[in-house]
C-alpha cells in the first residue's frame, strides 16, 4: 500500500512539474545582457530579472559578458586589445520575446554581430540602458547602435553636475511614463549624454539638461528599426538610477509595453505621488538599500515648488497658436526665411561641422548626413524640434542688421522657470542672444533678449507665451576686436552698442588665428628660439587662451614650440612641455586693458606685465626647424585632447577676448625702448589696411521648447 501511494505521489508531482514547465514555457521570455564595469550592470540586471520572474509572470534569463586585456579609457591602436571575446550563450536571444541590454565596449566575434542583426531584423522589441550607446569597441562598429536605437553617443556632460529630466507635454500620457516623474533632478549622479541628433524614426520621451548652459539632449526615447517595432533606450541607468522607484517603474512599464501588456494608470509599481514614491524603496530586500544609509532621502532643495517631482500632471495648452505676422521684406535685405521653405538653412548639431564640442574618440558614433534642416514648416513659420538638432544658415555673413519674429509656446507647470521657452539666436555661430519665456520678470543675464550669461537687457518688454514677438539685432564685428551688438525687442531697445566679451558656451569652435605666418617667416624673422627679439602686445579678456605661439603648422606641439597664454587669469608661458607662470597675484582676465612686453637677449627672456618686470627665464630650443608657423591670437592645432580625438587637424586654443595691438621687433629692447619704439618687422593690425569684418553663419536653436520663428532676413552694414 505504501508503495502504491508513493507511486501516486510521484505521478502527481511529475504532473505538477510538467504543467509548471509547460506554463513556464508559455510565459514571455526576457533575456538580459549585462556587460559593463562602469555602472554595475552585472549586479543590477539580475535583480530586475529575478523580481520580474518572482512577481510578474515573466520568464527571465541573464547573460553575462566579460572583457579583459584593456581598460575602458585606453585608446584603440595604442594598447593591445584582444581580437574578440565571445558573449557566452548569446544565441539564446533568438528565442527571446524581449532583450534588455546594458553593455559597454564589448568585443564579440563577427558571427555574434550577425546574431544581433538577426534579432533586430525579426522585429522583436529591445530595451537598452546608458552605455549600450557605445556597447562595442571595434572602430567599424561605432555606428552599430544608431540604426537599431535611433540615437547617438558623442560624449557627455560632467557627471558631477547631475541632470534634470523633463517630459515633453505631448508625451505625458505615454504608457512608459505612467507613475514616472515628469520632472526630476538627478543631483551629482550622471551628466547627460550627447545623444542628438535623433533619427527621424525616434520619438523623445524625456529631454535632459546638465547645468543651464549645457545643451538639452534626448535622455529617453523610443524608436522603430522595423515598422511597428518597439525599441526603447535611456541614457539613465547608473547604479543610482536602479535604486530610484520612478526609474524602476519606468523600466517595468517599458517591459510591459514591449510585451504588449497593458500598463496600469500609475505604472506597474503604482506610483502616483511623492509619498508613494518614497514609501517603498524597490529591492530593499536585495540589498539596494545598503548603498548608503538612506538612498531615498531627498535634498531640501528638491522639495521646493520649482523642483518638486510631478507624476500625473495634466497639461492643457493655453490658447491657440496664431499664424506668424505677415511682413514686407526690405528691398535690399537678404532673405533667410520668407515662410515658404527652409532651403537657406541646413541641419546642425554640436558634433556636426563646424563642431562645438570635442567628440569622445573611444566611442563616438558617426551621425547620418543630414543635408537639409530638420525643423518643421508649419504655415508660414518654422517650428523647432528638440532632440533633432538646430538650424544653421548655409551662407556666412558679417556686419548686418538681423530681423526675425518668434513665438514661445505655453508649457506645463512642471517645467522649471529657468528652462521655459529656452532657445536663442547665435551670431557668427558664437554669441548667443537668448530667447526665453520672461514675460513679467526682471531683466537678468539669462532673460529674454540677454547676451546670454553676460549682459542683462536694460528693460523687459517680453510678451506672454503664444504671442508673436519681434527682435532686431545690429551686429558689427571686425577681426581682432570684440563684437558690438544692439538689440531691439518688441520695438524697445534693450542693448545699445554693447561689446560682447566672451563667446558663448557650446559655440562653434572653428576660429582662425588673427595672423598666421609662413614657415619661412617663423623660422627666420619670428623665431622665438633665437636671441634678439621683442614683443609688445595689448589685450583685454574675461576668459583667456593663447596670445601668440610658434609651433608646427600641421603637427602636434613639440620640444621647440613656444607660446604665451592666459590661464585662469594668469600669464603662462609654455616652452616645449615646460610651463612658467607670471604674477600670481594679478588677474589679467578682468575685462580691462593690459600690456605684455617680452624681450629676449643672450639666452634670457624678460617678461613685463603692465610695465612691471615679473620674471627672467631661460630661453632654449633648436633654431634649425622649418615646419613651424607663428600665430597671433591662437595656440597650436590640436589632433587629440584627452579621450577626444579630433576629426582633422583642428584649431587650438584661440584667444577669447580682444587684442588691441601687437608688434614684433628683431632686436632686444628695454622697457622704455619698447614703449617708444615705432618701427617693427611686423605689427598687427596694419594701420594702412581696411579692417575686415568677421564672417560666420547664424544659428537658430532651441533647448526644450518648440519655439517658432518667422520672417527672417538681414540687411548688410557698411564696413568701416
Amino acid at each position: 500500500m505504501k508503495t502504491y501511494f508513493r507511486l501516486i505521489a510521484t505521478a502527481v508531482l511529475a504532473t505538477i512539474l510538467r504543467l509548471n514547465l509547460l506554463g513556464q514555457s508559455e510565459l514571455p521570455h526576457v533575456v538580459f545582457i549585462a556587460g559593463e564595469a562602469e555602472y554595475a550592470a552585472h549586479w543590477t540586471l539580475p535583480k530586475i530579472a529575478d523580481d520580474l520572474q518572482r512577481r510578474f509572470n515573466i520568464r527571465t534569463s541573464v547573460i553575462h559578458s566579460w572583457r579583459s586585456g584593456a581598460h575602458d579609457y585606453d585608446m584603440p591602436g595604442e594598447v593591445e586589445i584582444p581580437e574578440y571575446e565571445e558573449i557566452e550563450n548569446l544565441e539564446m536571444i533568438l528565442d527571446a520575446d524581449l532583450i534588455v541590454m546594458h553593455i559597454r565596449f564589448r568585443i564579440p566575434p563577427p558571427e555574434q554581430y550577425d546574431i544581433f542583426q538577426e534579432y533586430f531584423d525579426s522585429g522583436k522589441p529591445a530595451i537598452a540602458f546608458r552605455t549600450t550607446s557605445h556597447g562595442f569597441w571595434p572602430a567599424d562598429k561605432k555606428d552599430w547602435f544608431v540604426p537599431f536605437f535611433g540615437g547617438h553617443y558623442k560624449g557627455h556632460m560632467p557627471n558631477s553636475d547631475g541632470t534634470t529630466t523633463i517630459v515633453p507635454a505631448e508625451q505625458l500620457d505615454h504608457p512608459i511614463l505612467r507613475g514616472v516623474p515628469k520632472m526630476k533632478n538627478w543631483n551629482d549622479i550622471m551628466g547627460v549624454y550627447i545623444t542628438a541628433p535623433l533619427n527621424d524614426s525616434a520619438i523623445p520621451l524625456m529631454m535632459g539638461k546638465t547645468g543651464p548652459e549645457g545643451p538639452a539632449q534626448p535622455v529617453t526615447w523610443i524608436n522603430e528599426y522595423q515598422e511597428g517595432q518597439k525599441i526603447f533606450y535611456t541614457s539613465l541607468g547608473g547604479l543610482e538610477s536602479f535604486v530610484d522607484p520612478g526609474f524602476i517603474n519606468m523600466v517595468y512599464n517599458t517591459v510591459y509595453w514591449a510585451l504588449d501588456r497593458e500598463v496600469p494608470s500609475n505604472g506597474v509599481l503604482g506610483i502616483d505621488d511623492l509619498d508613494a514614491y518614497e514609501s517603498e524603496p524597490p529591492f530593499e530586500r536585495y540589498g539596494f538599500g545598503l548603498l548608503n544609509e538612506n538612498p531615498f532621502e531627498k535634498p531640501e532643495e528638491l522639495l521646493e515648488p520649482e523642483n518638486r517631482m510631478v507624476f500625473n500632471e495634466k497639461y492643457v495648452s493655453v490658447g491657440d497658436i496664431p499664424p506668424a505676422p505677415k511682413r514686407k521684406i526690405p528691398r535690399k535685405a537678404i532673405t533667410i526665411f520668407d515662410g515658404t521653405d527652409l532651403s537657406n538653412f541646413r541641419h546642425w548639431d554640436v558634433s556636426d561641422k563646424p563642431i562645438a564640442m570635442l567628440p569622445d574618440a573611444r566611442a563616438v558614433s558617426p551621425s547620418p548626413v543630414f543635408n537639409s534642416a530638420r525643423w518643421k514648416l508649419i504655415g508660414n513659420a518654422i517650428e523647432a524640434r528638440p532632440g533633432y538638432g538646430s538650424v544653421l544658415t548655409r551662407e556666412q555673413f558679417g556686419n548686418y542688421k538681423l530681423h526675425f519674429d518668434f513665438l514661445i509656446p505655453s508649457e506645463p507647470n512642471y517645467v522649471p522657470e529657468k528652462y521655459k521657452g529656452s532657445g536663442g539666436v547665435w551670431l557668427n555661430g558664437q554669441y548667443e542672444i537668448k530667447i526665453m519665456d520672461s514675460h513679467g520678470g526682471q531683466p537678468s543675464p539669462t532673460s529674454n533678449g540677454s547676451i546670454y550669461n553676460q549682459v542683462s537687457p536694460t528693460s523687459n518688454p517680453s510678451k506672454p507665451v503664444n504671442t508673436w514677438q519681434s527682435m532686431d539685432i545690429e551686429y558689427r564685428h571686425y577681426e581682432g576686436e570684440l563684437p558690438d551688438v544692439s538689440v531691439i525687442l518688441n520695438g524697445e531697445k534693450i542693448h545699445d552698442n554693447v561689446q560682447i566679451m566672451n563667446r558663448s558656451a557650446f559655440s562653434i569652435r572653428e576660429d582662425m588665428a588673427l595672423f598666421q605666418s609662413t614657415e619661412e617667416q617663423a623660422s627666420k624673422a619670428m623665431n622665438l628660439n633665437k636671441d634678439d627679439w621683442s614683443i609688445n602686445l595689448r589685450f583685454r579678456t574675461l576668459r583667456g587662451g593663447y596670445l601668440f605661439s610658434n609651433s608646427p603648422k600641421n603637427k602636434p606641439w613639440n620640444e621647440n614650440s613656444k607660446g604665451f597664454m592666459l590661464y585662469e587669469g594668469l600669464l603662462v608661458s609654455r616652452f616645449g612641455e615646460s610651463y612658467h607662470m607670471y604674477g600670481e597675484e594679478t588677474n589679467l582676465s578682468d575685462g580691462n586693458w593690459h600690456t605684455i612686453l617680452v624681450s629676449s637677449s643672450e639666452g634670457k627672456i624678460d617678461v613685463y606685465v603692465d610695465d612691471v618686470l615679473k620674471s627672467t627665464i631661460e630661453n632654449s630650443g633648436d633654431l634649425a626647424y622649418d615646419d613651424h608657423v607663428f600665430r597671433l591670437g591662437q595656440g597650436p592645432k590640436r589632433f587629440r585632447l584627452g579621450a577626444s580625438e579630433l576629426p582633422e587637424p583642428y584649431n587650438g586654443e584661440t584667444f577669447n577676448g580682444e587684442i588691441g595691438s601687437f608688434k614684433f621687433f628683431n632686436k632686444p629692447l628695454s622697457l622704455e625702448e619698447m614703449q617708444d619704439m615705432e618701427s617693427s618687422i611686423f605689427q598687427w593690425p596694419n594701420e594702412s589696411s581696411e579692417k575686415k569684418p568677421v564672417m560666420g553663419p547664424i544659428r537658430f536653436q532651441t533647448d526644450l521648447s518648440k519655439i517658432r520663428y518667422a520672417n527672417i532676413w538681414l540687411e548688410p552694414i557698411e564696413s568701416k
